[in-house]
């Protein structure tokens, strides 16, 4: 049974000290640190910070270590981590902190991993995990297991459904707000599946800079963005993680049984996986009365938009996006070759379960078969799974596989509700940022002006016609002036100022509308409607 230990000297160094004792299970063992972590489909090489082991290990590999011990020896490792980063998958150490997620930090003992973990960390603050007395029954449960150590939490405990449910704040004010609408999230997803696979659950929150979340086992470790206001986005993010309780954290990809932590890991799922999340997690706010009706249409119309203005959805299908998940931040023309498999996975979600609604059937009953025959079993979802359960081939033919347009306005009038795309005006065809003073151009899109004219991302934008170009506004207002007639653009790039004549002109983005027009709707009145209103 590997014993690991938790501790840190000056916190300011952020650094965590690591000890693992264990019995060598063969001469010369390996220990390995994961290379990504479930939930984030990249490979994030956490080895890169670990530094200082001990003198009985030596480097073998880019993530790997071996022990010169013998077989059925007592051996003890030690390491330090660099913990300076705080997001929902990093680990991180302060005055009044140790974060803790342990596919950054602990190394599994090769032929141990299978094995009871017990973890000790070296302090008398309070600790909220998902680890019943920091033990975990395997080493994947260890390293699925966030922890925050901290003298200033506040948590608020309620019971719903059968199980405790504990909001852990590590920063915010006026917390006590979420707990009404979050017991309401919990309560309607539980509904969908007949219960709570679980008896105790833990939301984890900090403030930062950006909305970040990630699902685990029992728990979900969530960074709430400071500077938007209202709770809108608080609580989408909640109920997306709290989602995939179910979706991924128990109905699970095949590709993903067991984790293989030292190598990408393709599946086509990812969509399934993380855009029936998203469609869910949003739906559930409008079933639970947390949006309105109207609420959720503009929900929608903004992931639309999103997607429509994505040049990428004429080149990458929705099922390549997915296998292709690991790679998407090495692309070098993202803007214009990438689609999300969230956005559109959301979108195509909803479009299915319209669908199957049209047909006496839905996307509740589709979930529902896959956490009978997966979630409850253990096995893991093959990659035709989800379209043989379905059984609408020719929908995953053209939506899902294929790159035809979405089906919005034939699904959506099913609905009772009108689907309006409107294209936008002549414009630069670039996304423009200020970055240390300057207006550089962050993309370019194709088919749009500025590709044309020979604009590239980083570009800085000096002046159009004459008028210096200082923010995206002054940008905009001398292309609105100019209308479709051919102006002069002065830019720099690689410290040489250069100019180029460009035309304005339309770069198929759109504008996007749904509303009412059936207010007596049935299909739509049993697509919105709380899952408990129908048990009771």
């Amino acid at each position: 049974m590997p014993h690991y230990a938790l501790s840190w000297r000056n916190p300011n160094e952020r650094l965590f000290d690591i000890s693992i004792r264990f019995t060598a299970p063969e001469d010369d063992p390996l220990l390995w640190l994961p290379a990504w972590r479930p939930g984030r489909y990249l490979i994030m090489n956490f080895a890169a910070n670990v530094r200082e082991w001990s003198a009985n290990l030596r480097k073998v590999g880019k993530s790997a270590w071996r022990v010169g011990a013998g077989r059925g020896e007592e051996v003890e490792v030690t390491y330090r981590y660099y913990a300076g980063v705080l997001d929902a998958g990093s680990s991180f150490l302060a005055e009044d902190e140790a974060y803790v997620n342990g596919s950054n930090l602990f190394m599994c003992v090769d032929g141990l991993r299978g094995e009871q973990c017990v973890l000790e960390i070296a302090t008398t603050w309070p600790i909220e995990s998902q680890l019943p007395g920091l033990v975990a029954r395997d080493y994947d449960h260890l390293i699925d297991s966030p922890i925050i150590a901290s003298p200033a939490m506040t948590v608020h405990s309620f019971d719903e459904s059968g199980a405790t449910i504990h909001l852990v704040f590590r920063h915010g004010r006026n917390t006590e707000r979420f707990v009404e609408p979050v017991g309401k999230i919990v309560r309607e997803q539980a509904a969908l599946f007949g219960g709570l696979p679980l008896h105790e659950y833990r939301f984890l929150y900090h403030a930062g800079d950006r909305w970040h979340g990630v699902e685990h086992e029992d728990s979900c470790s969530i960074i709430v963005k400071r500077s938007v206001e209202g709770t809108d986005h608080f609580l989408s993010i909640t109920s997306h993680e709290f989602f995939h309780l179910w979706n991924v954290k128990r109905i699970i990809p095949a590709a993903f049984v067991p984790y293989d932590y030292s190598r990408e890991t393709p599946t086509k799922l990812l969509w399934a996986m993380e855009g029936i999340t998203s469609y869910f997690g949003d739906l559930t706010l409008a079933r639970c009365g947390i949006w309105s009706e109207k609420q959720y249409l503009e929900h929608l119309q903004h992931e639309i938009e999103l997607l429509e203005n994505s040049p990428g959805r004429h080149v990458l299908s929705l099922a390549q996006a997915s296998f292709d998940g690991w790679l998407h931040d090495a692309m070098h023309d993202r803007a214009n070759a990438w689609i999300s498999f969230y956005n559109k996975g959301e979108l195509v979600a909803a479009l299915l379960d319209l669908e199957l609604r049209k047909q006496g059937r839905s996307l509740d009953e589709v979930m529902q078969t896959l956490w009978r025959d997966y979630g409850q079993t253990g096995r893991g979802v093959e990659e035709d799974a989800l379209e043989r359960i379905v059984g609408l081939p020719e929908f995953f033919a053209r939506y899902v596989d294929g790159l035809e347009p979405l089906p919005y306005a034939e699904l959506f009038h099913a609905a009772g509700v009108a689907f309006v795309s409107r294209p936008r005006g002549a414009s630069l065809g670039a996304k423009l940022k200020v970055s240390d003073g300057a207006l550089m151009i962050d993309t370019v899109t194709r088919g749009g002006a500025a590709m044309s004219a020979g604009l590239l991302p980083g570009d800085e934008l000096i002046a159009i016609n004459g008028t210096r170009t200082r923010h995206a506004g002054d940008a905009t207002r001398a292309i609105h002036a100019a209308g479709e007639r051919e102006i002069e653009v002065v830019f720099a790039r690689a410290g040489v100022v250069d100019r180029c004549a460009l035309t304005p002109r339309a770069d198929g983005s759109v504008d996007i509308e749904l509303h009412v027009i059936e207010p007596e709707n049935a299909l739509r009145r049993e697509w919105l409607r709380s899952l408990n209103d129908r048990v009771h």
